[in-house]
This record gives structure tokens, sequence and C-alpha cells, in this order.
């Protein structure tokens, strides 16, 4: 998946908006680092977000006018998964199942737990209620916590941890109670 040209001039139009100095923004093999008020777009460290692994991208130019300039900058290979520490049946598709589908409200990066360590929120056959936390989409270092919208038993987990999301991208499916 690419950004288009159009794609990029949003993102620094938002960042150009915004209260914000820095923002980096990665969608498949692009990442586009954008920087203002002399700030270079290096990472920021979230506490308890894991680390980023892959080296900063170069700073993205000043136009004349000290407004930020972007363009795409290809994304280091990512390091491969480590292993997980106990089987997970791979993600089925929403399809494949009855139930009510939690899909995601925009891009960014899908957690499962609160923290690198923990316990994840939920997992298949764990009972929910309205409002439960079920997950965390990252969205440029912002943590937005997914929560349940009926209550049930989760049937299924519809992506791995730490994988890019697209917005819409199906989440939990969850078979209502009394269904």
């Amino acid at each position: 998946m690419s950004l288009t040209h159009q794609e990029i001039k949003e993102i620094v139009l938002a960042l150009q908006e915004s209260e914000w100095d820095q923002a980096i923004v990665t969608v498949g093999d692009v990442r586009i680092a954008v920087g203002r008020n002399g700030v270079d777009p290096m990472p920021v460290t979230t506490p308890g977000a894991p680390p980023v692994t892959a080296p900063s991208p170069a700073p993205a130019a000043q136009s004349t006018n000290g407004s930020p300039s972007a363009g795409p900058v290809p994304a280091p290979a990512a390091p491969a998964a480590p292993a997980a520490e106990s089987i997970v049946p791979s993600p089925s598709t929403p399809s494949d199942l009855d139930g009510h589908v939690i899909t995601s409200p925009s891009v960014g990066v899908f957690w499962k737990s609160p923290q690198p360590g923990q316990p994840p929120f939920v997992e298949i056959g764990s009972e929910v209620e309205v409002g439960d936390t079920l997950c965390i989409v990252e969205v440029m270092k912002l943590m937005n916590n997914i929560t349940a919208d009926v209550a049930g038993t989760l049937v299924a987990v519809h992506q791995d941890n730490a994988s890019q999301i697209d917005a819409g991208a199906p989440l939990f499916t969850i078979a209502p109670r009394g269904a």
C-alpha cells in the first residue's frame, strides 16, 4: 500500500493546522516524517509503548516560508516478529463467523495489551460487556482504546499484535448474548 500525493498533502496540512511540531506517519512501505519550528521529526517514545526499532528517516525539508514539506521515504524492512509465547489461531475473516464485528475507526497499529509484557485485554472466549476495552489502536503515538459496543462472548481476533491496520479493518467478532 502506498500514499497518493493528495494524502501526503493532507498529512502535511494536518500538521500545519495542529499544535504539533513533529509527526511520523508510516503506511505500508511509505514513511513520512515532517517537522516544523526547527524540530527534527525523530521518533518519540511514549511510556509503556514499544520502542521504535527502525532507524529514523532524514529530517523533513523546510520550505523557505518555514512550513514543513514532506515526501515519501521508503521505510526499512521491519524485523521479523518474535515467536508467540502461546499458540494463537491465525486471524480469521469476519465472513467465516457469525456475530457482531468490531472494526478499526482509523489507520494505526493494533495492540492487544495495555503495555508490552502484560496480558491482552481480551482473548477468544472472553465474556465482554458494553464499554469493556478490547484493544488499543495507536495513531501517531496517540493511544485510542477500542471498546465493545455489544455484550457477549469474543469469538475471533482478526489482527495480529503490532500489525498495521486500515480504517474499517475488522478487529474482533463478538457473539452477542442471547443470540
